[in-house]
């Protein structure tokens, strides 16, 4: 079946030129897009490993690839780039360490080379000498006299040649490490050191790159690593990761990012990563890098926002509010540096697209867009697209960002992506030791049971409950009705829970089992009462759970 999605086409079910899997596939040679960037897997095979792939230019079905070895296609292309990443490193500490006593031993063994090559010729030409004064005698000497000649030319030319040779490495050397210095004076030019007003985030990849700070990106209130897109909950988690990629490639990423959003740095640490020095604010890092290590910035107010991580309430950085969530901050941020006024409210926005979005509620005649199945308005038509595939098509509309599998819900797709791709998402109460898998459950326990937020009272009694449903079980305490009854035996009870627990005297399972005797229970409490009737002599604390 071949299916058209925003990301590419796909082939459901294909067969896997790869593994040999029958499963949802995509094209080899084909242009897809996965996180902002074009990727073709047949030019990966080619630049990873050198494999060129035959029969690209047949039928679908003899070209295709599944999401597993795309994943593991992926994780080797960005294997292969870290390699080469950390060796331009080393290569490059190399040759600073090793330019001076390079170009120092250079003359010395010009000095030994031309030496040598003085002393050979005067050897030769004493050679010479020696033979031109032997007289043949007989044509067995004049063979060997001209086999000694051949012998002479075949050694000079020898030595003539790796003289050459060593002439020529010492000046592809000397030229090396001219070129090398020249690129570097560049590079810290462009980095930074001779700062251009007109290049492009100057300011930050010189920060980056001679401080500590953690540039990071966000989903809402997740955070995410802007070198590999890893997701974390957790800041301190976070910068402890940030700390395993090179600086020196922020300035790249930079470069390949699809969008002019504002950059976000962390500046919980920015000590200076060329000095044990420590800092804690950016003017004082301004200040040090241009006093102790001759690099300049100019920096600008609203160049990039400013953040100080931490894992509870997140404070304003030039106001001093704080919020419970990330995303309730970078809202409040706007007020700050956002440039996209609204001119009916004055609402501020980083981005034109939000302001627009924003300017529509203030409209009488607001566009909607409205479900031909069941005459539904929404407003948006990615709204309209996710109510017709889940209600009226009963197709899956949530797809993984790194795989090809689709749910039918978002809460789907979230367990999916802690069961199957590991991402940690942990929230911890700070208020106990609850801790749980999403940022709604934690918001519902810490009303719940530390806040005390119960809107709903009995009219009856003074109890309150957080839940309605909690309340409407509690009220027939009062009544005496008995709503939940089991289908198997037709008892009823006055709570859902009580039928719960009794329902389980239905199930075959009967894990409650008797040490003394053959019997079992499916309920604790039923072992507990066979107990005190049939081995009265026995201790029930030894039966408690």
């Amino acid at each position: 079946m071949y299916i058209i999605t925003r990301k590419g086409p796909l082939y459901d079910p294909g067969l896997c030129r790869c593994c040999g899997a029958i499963k949802k596939c995509r094209l080899l040679n084909v242009e897809y897009e996965w996180q902002g960037r074009k990727e073709i897997y047949s030019d990966l095979f080619v630049d990873c490993f050198g494999l060129l792939l035959s029969h690209l230019d047949g039928e679908a079905k003899e070209r295709l690839i599944c999401a597993t070895c795309v994943s593991r296609l992926r994780e080797a292309s960005t294997f292969r780039q870290q390699v080469l990443q950390c060796e331009e490193i080393l290569l490059r500490t190399k040759i600073q360490s090793e330019g001076d006593s390079d170009l120092d031993c250079v003359k010395i063994e010009a000095e030994i080379k031309t030496e040598c090559l003085m002393t050979s010729n005067e050897d030769s030409n004493d050679h010479n000498d020696v033979i031109d004064d032997i007289k043949p005698e007989n044509k067995k000497r004049k063979s060997v006299r001209q086999k000694l000649k051949k012998r002479r030319k075949e050694d000079d030319r020898d030595v003539r040649e790796e003289d050459l040779y060593n002439s020529r490495r010492i000046s592809e050397r000397l030229k090396e490490l001219v070129n090398v210095d020249l690129a570097e004076k560049s590079t810290q030019a462009h980095n930074g050191y001779k700062l251009d007003n007109s290049t492009p985030y100057a300011n930050i990849v010189t920060i980056v790159e001679n401080s500590y700070a953690c540039p990071f990106e966000t989903s809402f209130s997740d955070y995410f690593c802007v070198y590999c897109r890893h997701l974390f909950t957790d800041p301190n988690k976070l910068r402890e990761h940030t700390l395993n990629h090179d600086p020196l490639t922020f300035k790249e990423v930079l470069s390949n990012s699809a969008n002019n959003k504002k950059v976000q740095i962390d500046m919980f640490r920015i000590d200076c990563r060329l000095c044990p020095q420590v800092i804690n604010d950016f003017e004082t890092l301004r200040d040090h890098l241009n006093s102790s290590h001759q690099i300049k910035l100019n920096l600008v107010s609203n160049e990039f926002l400013k953040f100080r991580l931490t894992s509870g309430s997140i404070a304003c950085t030039e106001c001093g509010t704080s919020f419970s969530f990330f995303h309730a901050l970078k809202k409040h941020m706007a007020e700050h540096f956002g440039t996209c006024i609204c001119d009916v409210c004055g609402a501020h926005y980083f981005e034109e697209r939000m302001l627009v979005l924003h300017q529509k509620t203030h409209q009488k005649n607001e566009e909607c867009f409205t479900c031909k199945e069941c005459g539904k308005n929404f407003k948006s038509k990615y709204s309209r697209y996710i109510h017709i595939a889940r209600l009226h098509k009963k197709e899956a509309a949530y797809q993984c960002s790194k795989c090809d599998e689709v749910f039918f819900s978002y809460s789907l797709r979230y367990r999916h992506m802690i069961d199957v791709h590991g991402e940690e998402r942990t929230f911890q109460c700070e208020q106990c030791d609850r801790a749980y898998d999403s940022r709604k459950s934690l918001r519902e326990h810490n009303r719940r049971f530390h806040l005390k937020i119960l809107k709903h009272q009995c009219e009856l009694c003074d109890k309150r409950f957080y839940l309605p449903s909690r309340l409407k079980e509690h009220m027939a305490s009062h009544t005496g009705e008995r709503n939940f009854r089991c289908e198997y035996c037709g008892k009823s009870y006055p709570r859902l829970r009580g039928l719960k627990v009794h329902m389980q005297s239905h199930s075959s399972d009967k894990k409650f089992k008797c040490v003394m005797c053959e019997a079992s229970f499916t309920q604790n409490v039923n072992l507990k009462n066979h107990i005190k009737r049939q081995h009265q002599s026995l201790e029930l604390d030894d039966y408690n759970d």
